[in-house]
């Protein structure tokens, strides 16, 4: 079970998980956006997860603005964005 510092800490990491996720669909086109399933920051990387592999394609083409968006206002944590295809399951 987890302690009550472990907890606290899981459920402020899963809030900017999804802090981030809702960031990154913003900066998208609303088309793009739709095709996103989740959004994480992992050692100065954001890792996008797309739908599919056509539409993960297309969210590349929108990574450096991506990066220059999102690395200000994560004091320059952000340098890289990385986009997968979720797997199915």
């Amino acid at each position: 079970m987890l302690a009550g510092n472990d907890l606290s800490q899981l459920v402020l990491r899963a809030r900017e998980a999804g802090e981030l996720d809702a960031r990154v669909r913003t900066l998208l086109p609303d088309e793009l956006a739709a095709h996103v399933t989740g959004a994480v920051l992992h050692e100065h990387t954001v890792v996008i997860l797309a739908d599919s592999a056509a539409w993960a394609t297309r969210i590349r083409f929108h990574a450096p603005e991506l990066v220059a968006r999102l690395a200000p206002r994560y004091d320059g944590a952000v340098t890289r964005v990385h986009v997968k295809v979720r797997p199915t399951r």
